[in-house]
């Protein structure tokens, strides 16, 4: 390969982030030619294509896949070390941070976030990075984001800190039939209650997936009408039908305030989970991530936690 200019790193990460040049570009702040020209150095100088342009963006190839964990870790180090070498202020930061979340997270936790860092970090940026269960623990190793908030333990050495205990309740529209059997209002759901409602699920990896599991071992199924690959559009599929669905019940209760439901308790008792932060090993973060993760403990703690 010869020698290879370490000054191509930014860029190749870049494109592999966004899949796309254009936003490689902005991100980097520098213009789409700029880009293409040192693609091309990189294909050149790695033998191989890297990115390959398809209808959903630029796909890496196996090898660009491989370089990507090299290359974001190399990147990481470079910028702990300088960062350590300075004073970070958040008042005047740009810094950008990531935080994972589903999006029943961002509905939980978000407003409460950007409230405050409007007052303590004016000037940073926050990306909120949709929650694939199955990587975060990737993501968090190689400093994909800075932190996630999951419901799930999760795999691998990120380190982890609960912040407050959930349970799953089951939410319905009003109004429903008046012989439909779930229709009454208050208290739990009986298995028979439970069994004639039909029921929105969501993607396992939202990171939801416990309820789901915990009522198949005790033996009792639902009539599954719609499944979506997100929470967002469950409130309107709610209000527009007779379906019902199972969430968290900080996340039910915020649902009771902005939309005509109601909340039940589960037939069955299933256990209560653990709403936890993850964040990269303490030894190798950066002066930011530092304030980043004080930030949110400090943040959640005062807002009241309820789950992800």
């Amino acid at each position: 390969m010869g020698h290879f200019e370490l000054s191509l790193i930014p860029t190749f990460i870049a494109i592999y982030e966004t899949g796309s040049l254009t936003r490689a570009a902005e991100t980097l702040a520098i213009s789409q030619p700029s880009v293409s020209y040192t693609l091309a150095k990189l294909r050149k100088q790695l033998s191989d294509p890297l990115f390959v342009r398809t209808a959903e963006g630029m796909q890496p190839t196996r090898r660009a896949i491989e370089l990507f964990a090299v290359f974001k870790a190399v990147a990481n180090d470079v910028e702990d070390v300088v960062q350590k070498g300075r004073e970070f202020d958040a008042r005047t930061s740009n810094h950008t941070f990531r935080l994972c979340l589903s999006d029943l997270g961002e509905l939980a936790f978000l407003p409460a976030v950007t409230e405050r860092l409007a007052v303590e970090a004016p000037q940073v940026l926050l990306e909120v990075v949709p929650m694939q269960i199955d990587h975060v623990a990737e993501w968090l190793e190689l400093g994909t984001v800075d932190a996630a908030i999951a419901s799930v333990e999760l795999p691998g050495h990120a380190r982890q800190e609960i912040l407050d205990q959930e349970r799953y309740v089951c939410v319905i529209p009003q109004g429903l039939d008046a012989d439909n059997p779930a229709a009454p209002e208050g208290g739990r759901l009986s298995v028979e209650q439970f069994g004639a409602l039909r029921h929105v699920v969501i993607d396992r990896a939202m990171g939801h997936s416990q309820a789901d599991a915990a009522l198949a071992t005790l033996g009792v199924g639902r009539d599954v009408r719609l499944r979506l690959p997100h929470f967002a559009s469950v409130p309107a599929a709610l209000t527009s039908s007779d379906l019902a669905v199972i969430v968290p019940l900080r996340v039910a209760q915020i649902f009771q305030r902005l939309w005509p439901v109601t909340v039940r308790e589960l037939p069955v008792e299933i256990p209560s989970f653990d709403v936890r932060l993850y964040w990269k090993d303490a030894e190798t973060r950066s002066t930011p991530a530092e304030w980043f993760l004080d930030f949110l403990r400090r943040v959640l703690a005062e807002a009241g936690t309820g789950n992800p």
